[in-house]
């Protein structure tokens, strides 16, 4: 973020957590993945829909002042 800001290059990161998608859509219905599921604080898998408005956020001029975020997209995952 410091070496691109000052080309006017924002750089931040999107920390999504669990997120059903063609890859691992199988394995939320399989035991491990329902173990998974047990340990999200609202015992539900995202969608990619879910991030819909912080990557439109991210991508728009509303957050030409963000820069070098960290951001976590993951239902509360990381604080529990």
């Amino acid at each position: 973020a410091g070496e691109w800001g000052r080309f006017g290059i924002t750089t931040n990161a999107l920390c999504p957590g669990y997120i059903d998608t063609e890859i691992n859509h199988h394995h939320w219905n399989t035991e491990g993945g329902q173990k998974l599921i047990d340990m999200l604080p609202r015992k539900r898998v995202g969608q990619p829909k879910d991030l819909d408005a912080l990557v439109g956020m991210l991508c728009s001029a509303q957050s030409d002042f963000i820069n070098g975020a960290i951001i976590s997209a993951d239902d509360g995952m990381a604080a529990a």
